[in-house]
């Protein structure tokens, strides 16, 4: 089965698409959630970061290298 960072790497999403990642208390990520509607999810005030297509690759990929050499 292959992993979400290689799906995310090997398909092209929606431009205007983005991601929030929610991380656990010791900063490992516990989730990974696709907004599909970015203005209307800016509008609530408790709102996390949101990354493009392209940063989230980057975070995922540092991320996996971080725990597979530790």
């Amino acid at each position: 089965m292959a992993s979400y960072l290689q799906v995310l790497k090997r398909k092209q999403f929606d431009l205007s698409e983005r991601w929030i990642i929610k991380y656990n208390d010791d900063h490992s990520i516990r989730e990974v959630k696709q907004i599909f509607n970015p203005t209307e999810y800016r509008r609530n005030g408790r709102s996390r970061e949101l990354h493009n297509q392209e940063q989230l690759i980057n975070i995922l990929q540092k991320y996996h290298d971080k725990t597979r050499n530790a």
